[in-house]
């Protein structure tokens, strides 16, 4: 178990359900996750800072995944990992303005998911 807290930032609700399965099963805790952009910041701003942000790119709302990580990064020190199944050279340049920690192409094999998050956390853990 490895008892880390990884946020899922997902619009579609069996996408969310099946990231928080493959985390869990994992060891990781996992909040509820949130829906929109909107309700990530509301979550970051009244629960513990998690220790991974797992950020879909295209969110409905009013903020896409971009924004939020990009208002995110203004007022957390919190690593993300981008989840997109959109590789546009338009939608390229907006996440790496973000840096993120990370990026994974849906539909992914669940062990990439597993083995990005651990890289991340220990990255992060190790600078």
């Amino acid at each position: 178990m490895t008892g880390e807290t990884v946020l899922v930032v997902e619009d579609e609700g069996l996408i969310a359900l099946q990231l928080i399965e493959i985390l869990e099963k994992a060891g990781y805790q996992v909040p509820e996750p949130a829906y929109s952009g909107e309700m990530a910041l509301r979550t970051l701003e009244k629960s513990p800072i998690p220790d991974l942000i797992l950020m879909d790119v295209g969110l409905g709302g009013s903020i896409d995944g971009i924004e939020t990580a990009r208002l995110i990064r203004q007022q957390w020190s919190v690593p993300l990992i981008f989840i997109t199944a959109y590789t546009s050279d338009k939608m390229l340049a907006g996440m790496r303005k973000v840096a993120p920690d990370g990026v994974l192409i849906k539909p992914f094999i669940y062990t990439e998911l597993l083995d990005l998050v651990r890289n991340v956390i220990d990255h992060v853990r190790s600078t």
